[in-house]
């Protein structure tokens, strides 16, 4: 095959872990490449990773860049990759586990020690348990790749430091300081290992089926299935670790003071998840605590979330919208966001499906209200996922308007429109100076109970400009038939974007004339997007 592009971050570390991967692709004959990636969580160094959506975060974008095709693979920490991987995407290898420590940086001695800092809640907790009785140490964040962390220890700014033990390993780091003993840090689930994410192809299984460890692999599952079953994520103080099948795992409070842990050895992956459940039942109060500290919403009423996904694909996404998925503990989804999206929602979160498929209700929208109101009442982060953008023929007010009835707090997260975003994608623009001043958007698909349309047909056929039309697929011969009978010159461009943004886009172009039987001969299906107007004849077939 040809040479493998490789993403990575940009931080030291993040380059020694790819080098070596490609060092050890290259014992085997094969060639590659890295190819460095700048993520949004890199500009971000004024907040703790827990509120800016986790590790997940950096993982995500080199997601969508082996998604674009822009690399072929990206090598991570394994306890940075989120649990349920994009559709086509798989976690190729698994690498031999470095040392899974804690270690303490220090430039002088214990005796020393009044500051430490740490991004982590685990290590702060553990930080807070293990200097109890030591009243003058203080645990303050801090934030950066591992030589800045180091830069600011070396500037005075902390006495000492808590990082990964493999950190420094695989930068050949050495430095003044203790290995932490587990049985007082436990370390996070699978730390100390890297893996290697690919696109899932028979060429690339094959290239890094040497690489794969089955020992740290399975050590690595178990931990994984355990995280997932305790759920709380981010915003949950807890160690999980390892080791030959042997399992110890802890849920802290925030200060420290208390813990629940189990220990156990774990005969398969069945087993991890026993002690998965058993770990968070014991630990349910500390998870809550922490939860409503960090500001979720646990209590009654919990706070609903109106999440526009955007057109279609995690490219598309806004940061706040993923950053409010990631904390969910419920989400009610439609087929709208797409495979991809609903491919990456939380592993710890209640999913639910309330969309629409051919015609068919998964469920009615005074159910949806209904479920919504019912699931806020019993408390936590719940997510309304939509397509586009939740206010624009979303019926995103409506669900406000009864949330707004039942004292619940609601919030509204915007997304990228599909009436805009899909014409876009294909290269026709809604405005243009030449073509069009104004843009106006109409559904196409009414409430059914309305006696008359609220659709002025003989304005909308009279107004110059671009029409763009939502959800008019079913009636799409009937609303040509509409803008002619109202003075639309038949011979209007029309263009029908079928699943915009994914990988079977399709689209059609006709006048308003032909449309009804053009769409009867094609066969159009929902989802499209429906644009009218000289606009259109922009559009190149490529």
């Amino acid at each position: 095959m040809s040479k493998i592009r490789i993403g990575t971050r940009g931080s030291k570390l993040a380059l020694a872990q790819t080098e070596k991967v490609i060092g050890l692709l290259a014992e085997n004959g094969i060639e590659a490449e890295y190819v460095i990636i700048k993520t949004t969580g890199d500009n971000i160094t004024d907040r703790g990773l827990h509120q800016i959506g986790g590790f997940g975060m950096f993982v995500r974008e080199l997601d969508n860049a082996i998604l674009r095709g822009e690399i072929d693979c990206a090598v991570h920490s394994m306890k940075d990759i989120p649990a349920e991987r994009p559709k086509g995407l798989l976690t190729v290898a698994v690498l031999k586990r470095d040392p899974p420590y804690d270690y303490l940086v220090m430039d002088g001695t214990m005796e020393d020690l009044t500051v430490i800092g740490t991004s982590s809640l685990r290590r702060k907790a553990q930080l807070l348990r293990y200097y109890n009785n030591c009243p003058g140490i203080r645990v303050e964040m801090l934030r950066g790749n591992l030589d800045t962390r180091l830069a600011k220890l070396d500037d005075g700014l902390y006495d000492g430091i808590v990082v990964a033990e493999a950190g420094l390993k695989r930068l050949d780091y050495r430095r003044n300081g203790i290995r932490m003993p587990v049985d007082m840090f436990v370390p996070a689930a699978n730390q100390g290992t890297v893996a290697v994410v690919s696109r899932d192809t028979p060429e690339l299984r094959a290239a890094f089926a040497q690489l794969n460890d089955h020992q740290s692999a399975l050590d690595c599952a178990i931990e994984r299935i355990v995280m997932e079953e305790v759920g709380g994520g981010c915003f949950t103080p807890m160690g999980i670790f390892c080791e030959n099948r042997h399992l110890i795992a802890e849920v802290l409070s925030l200060d420290g003071t208390r813990a629940e842990r189990i220990t156990a050895d774990v005969v398969d992956l069945e087993g991890a998840k026993i002690a998965g459940i058993k770990l968070r039942t014991v630990a349910a109060e500390l998870i809550a605590e922490a939860k409503l500290a960090l500001g979720e919403q646990t209590g009654k009423p919990g706070k609903v979330y109106l999440v526009g996904s955007g057109p279609g694909g995690l490219g598309l996404l806004t940061f706040r919208a993923r950053e409010v998925i990631d904390s969910a503990d419920v989400i009610m989804y439609d087929q709208l966001p797409g495979d991809e999206i609903i491919a990456s929602l939380p592993a710890r979160a209640e999913k639910i499906d309330v969309g629409k498929y051919g015609g068919h209700h998964t469920m009615k929208q005074e159910d949806i209200e209904k479920l919504l109101v019912e699931k806020a009442q019993a408390g936590g982060i719940i997510v309304r996922l939509k397509g586009g953008d939740p206010f624009l023929f979303g019926r995103g007010g409506e669900e406000m308007e009864v949330l707004r009835e039942h004292n619940i707090p609601c919030e509204a997260i915007p997304g990228v429109t599909s009436g805009i975003a899909v014409p876009e994608c294909v290269g026709i623009p809604v405005t243009h100076r030449d073509f069009a001043s104004q843009v106006t958007f109409v559904t196409g698909h009414e409430n059914p109970e309305k006696e008359v349309s609220s659709i002025d047909w003989k304005w909308l056929a009279g107004s110059p400009g671009t029409i763009v039309i939502y959800m008019g697929v079913k009636n799409l011969g009937r609303i040509a038939e509409l803008l002619i009978e109202n003075g639309r010159d038949p011979k209007t461009k029309i263009a029908v974007i079928e699943r915009g943004f994914r990988p079977d886009q399709r689209v059609t172009c006709a006048t308003l004339v032909d449309i009804g039987e053009v769409s009867a001969r094609v066969g159009l299906k929902p989802p499209a997007i429906i644009v009218i107007g000289e606009v259109v004849g922009l559009y190149r077939e490529d």
